[in-house]
Protein backbone atom coordinates (compact mmCIF):
# COMPACT_ATOMS: atom_id res chain seq x y z
CA UNK A 1 0.00 0.00 0.00
CA UNK A 2 2.94 2.60 1.17
CA UNK A 3 4.41 2.09 -2.50
CA UNK A 4 0.99 2.60 -4.11
CA UNK A 5 0.00 6.04 -2.49
CA UNK A 6 3.61 7.29 -3.44
CA UNK A 7 3.50 5.59 -6.97
CA UNK A 8 0.37 7.42 -7.82
CA UNK A 9 1.05 10.24 -5.86
CA UNK A 10 4.72 10.49 -7.46
CA UNK A 11 3.36 10.21 -10.95
CA UNK A 12 0.71 12.82 -10.43
CA UNK A 13 3.78 15.05 -9.20
CA UNK A 14 5.72 14.38 -12.08
CA UNK A 15 3.56 15.65 -14.96
CA UNK A 16 3.24 18.86 -13.08
CA UNK A 17 6.73 18.96 -13.07
CA UNK A 18 7.25 18.10 -16.70
CA UNK A 19 4.73 20.95 -17.33
CA UNK A 20 6.16 23.41 -15.16
CA UNK A 21 9.58 23.21 -15.12
CA UNK A 22 11.18 20.06 -16.58
CA UNK A 23 12.99 20.98 -19.76
CA UNK A 24 14.30 25.03 -18.35
CA UNK A 25 17.55 23.18 -17.78
CA UNK A 26 18.52 22.75 -21.34
CA UNK A 27 16.54 25.59 -22.97
CA UNK A 28 17.87 28.21 -20.50
CA UNK A 29 21.06 26.44 -21.43
CA UNK A 30 20.83 27.43 -25.21
CA UNK A 31 19.38 30.60 -24.95
CA UNK A 32 22.28 32.24 -22.81
CA UNK A 33 24.77 30.29 -25.03
CA UNK A 34 23.82 31.81 -27.71
CA UNK A 35 24.07 35.55 -26.06
CA UNK A 36 27.16 34.64 -24.18
CA UNK A 37 28.70 33.39 -27.88
CA UNK A 38 27.96 37.22 -29.08
CA UNK A 39 29.52 38.68 -26.09
CA UNK A 40 25.95 40.09 -25.10
CA UNK A 41 26.46 39.47 -21.13
CA UNK A 42 24.00 41.46 -20.38
CA UNK A 43 21.37 40.12 -22.41
CA UNK A 44 22.24 36.58 -20.93
CA UNK A 45 21.66 38.26 -17.36
CA UNK A 46 18.25 39.42 -18.02
CA UNK A 47 17.36 36.50 -19.95
CA UNK A 48 18.57 34.68 -16.92
CA UNK A 49 16.30 36.69 -14.61
CA UNK A 50 13.36 36.38 -17.03
CA UNK A 51 13.87 32.76 -16.68
CA UNK A 52 13.38 33.11 -12.76
CA UNK A 53 10.41 34.66 -12.68
CA UNK A 54 8.68 32.46 -14.92
CA UNK A 55 9.52 29.61 -13.19
CA UNK A 56 8.09 31.23 -9.89
CA UNK A 57 4.86 31.97 -11.96
CA UNK A 58 4.80 28.60 -13.34
CA UNK A 59 5.95 26.56 -10.45
CA UNK A 60 4.04 28.56 -8.21
CA UNK A 61 0.77 27.89 -10.62
CA UNK A 62 1.51 23.99 -10.72
CA UNK A 63 2.52 23.77 -7.09
CA UNK A 64 -0.87 25.19 -6.24
CA UNK A 65 -3.01 22.97 -8.82
CA UNK A 66 -1.24 20.16 -6.88
CA UNK A 67 -1.82 21.34 -3.69
CA UNK A 68 -5.10 22.26 -4.12
CA UNK A 69 -6.11 19.93 -7.03
CA UNK A 70 -5.00 16.94 -5.00
CA UNK A 71 -8.52 15.64 -3.97
CA UNK A 72 -9.29 15.79 -7.83
CA UNK A 73 -5.74 14.66 -9.42
CA UNK A 74 -5.78 11.74 -6.84
CA UNK A 75 -8.11 9.91 -4.40
CA UNK A 76 -8.03 8.93 -1.40
CA UNK A 77 -4.92 9.06 0.62
CA UNK A 78 -2.78 9.53 -2.61
CA UNK A 79 -4.00 13.03 -2.08
CA UNK A 80 -2.50 13.79 0.98
CA UNK A 81 0.57 12.29 -0.45
CA UNK A 82 0.38 14.69 -3.02
CA UNK A 83 0.03 17.46 -1.47
CA UNK A 84 3.45 16.92 0.03
CA UNK A 85 4.89 16.54 -3.22
CA UNK A 86 3.29 20.74 -4.23
CA UNK A 87 6.08 22.70 -2.55
CA UNK A 88 8.79 20.41 -4.71
CA UNK A 89 7.26 21.77 -8.12
CA UNK A 90 7.92 25.08 -7.10
CA UNK A 91 11.30 25.28 -6.12
CA UNK A 92 12.27 22.48 -9.10
CA UNK A 93 12.17 25.35 -11.31
CA UNK A 94 14.75 27.19 -9.89
CA UNK A 95 16.98 24.15 -9.43
CA UNK A 96 16.23 24.13 -13.04
CA UNK A 97 17.13 27.47 -14.48
CA UNK A 98 20.59 27.15 -12.19
CA UNK A 99 21.51 23.91 -13.54
CA UNK A 100 20.56 25.65 -17.28
CA UNK A 101 22.53 28.83 -16.42
CA UNK A 102 26.08 26.67 -15.49
CA UNK A 103 25.82 24.53 -18.26
CA UNK A 104 25.48 28.06 -20.96
CA UNK A 105 28.72 28.98 -19.25
CA UNK A 106 30.65 25.28 -20.17
CA UNK A 107 30.53 23.84 -17.00
CA UNK A 108 28.85 21.08 -15.73
CA UNK A 109 30.43 20.54 -12.43
CA UNK A 110 27.82 22.25 -10.53
CA UNK A 111 24.91 20.42 -12.41
CA UNK A 112 26.77 17.17 -11.63
CA UNK A 113 27.43 18.40 -8.05
CA UNK A 114 24.03 19.50 -7.80
CA UNK A 115 22.37 16.01 -8.87
CA UNK A 116 24.79 13.86 -6.62
CA UNK A 117 23.34 15.70 -3.58
CA UNK A 118 20.00 15.73 -4.59
CA UNK A 119 19.61 11.97 -4.98
CA UNK A 120 21.99 11.14 -2.01
CA UNK A 121 19.82 13.21 0.16
CA UNK A 122 16.35 11.91 -1.69
CA UNK A 123 17.62 8.36 -0.84
CA UNK A 124 18.42 9.16 2.98
CA UNK A 125 15.58 11.26 3.80
CA UNK A 126 12.25 8.93 1.73
CA UNK A 127 14.27 5.53 3.55
CA UNK A 128 14.22 7.15 7.03
CA UNK A 129 11.56 9.34 6.71
CA UNK A 130 9.29 7.19 5.74
CA UNK A 131 10.75 4.32 8.29
CA UNK A 132 10.18 7.59 11.33
CA UNK A 133 6.67 8.06 10.17
CA UNK A 134 5.60 4.78 9.72
CA UNK A 135 7.06 4.37 13.47
CA UNK A 136 4.96 7.26 14.34
CA UNK A 137 1.90 5.85 13.27
CA UNK A 138 2.14 3.26 15.36
CA UNK A 139 1.07 -0.32 15.26
CA UNK A 140 -3.00 -0.14 15.12
CA UNK A 141 -3.74 1.36 11.72
CA UNK A 142 -2.41 -0.77 8.51
CA UNK A 143 -3.78 2.21 6.23
CA UNK A 144 -2.44 5.26 8.70
CA UNK A 145 1.52 3.12 8.58
CA UNK A 146 1.04 3.35 4.67
CA UNK A 147 -0.04 6.93 3.85
CA UNK A 148 2.70 8.45 6.75
CA UNK A 149 5.32 6.02 5.33
CA UNK A 150 4.56 7.61 1.90
CA UNK A 151 4.88 10.87 3.22
CA UNK A 152 8.27 10.04 4.78
CA UNK A 153 9.14 9.07 1.04
CA UNK A 154 7.67 11.91 -0.89
CA UNK A 155 9.73 14.10 2.29
CA UNK A 156 12.89 12.42 0.47
CA UNK A 157 12.25 14.24 -3.20
CA UNK A 158 11.56 17.87 -1.12
CA UNK A 159 14.83 17.47 0.86
CA UNK A 160 16.92 16.38 -2.29
CA UNK A 161 15.62 19.57 -4.45
CA UNK A 162 16.27 21.64 -1.72
CA UNK A 163 20.09 20.51 -0.65
CA UNK A 164 20.81 20.62 -4.44
CA UNK A 165 19.08 24.26 -5.08
CA UNK A 166 20.88 25.58 -1.84
CA UNK A 167 24.29 24.37 -3.42
CA UNK A 168 23.49 25.70 -6.70
CA UNK A 169 23.08 29.08 -5.07
CA UNK A 170 26.18 28.99 -3.06
CA UNK A 171 28.09 28.01 -6.01
CA UNK A 172 26.05 30.46 -8.29
CA UNK A 173 26.95 33.91 -5.15
CA UNK A 174 30.69 32.77 -4.93
CA UNK A 175 30.81 33.05 -8.77
CA UNK A 176 29.53 36.09 -8.99
CA UNK A 177 31.38 37.38 -6.23
CA UNK A 178 34.58 36.79 -8.35
CA UNK A 179 33.35 38.71 -11.47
Amino acid sequence: RDNGYYGFAYQAYIIVLMISAYSIPSAISKIISGKLALNEYKSAHKIFKCALIYVAVMGGIGSLILFFGAGTIAKGNSAIVLRFFAPTVFLFGFLGVLRGYFQAHRTMIPTSVSQLIEQILNAIVSVSGAYILTNIAGNGNATKRAVYGAIGSSLGTGAGVISALVFMIVVYISRSEER
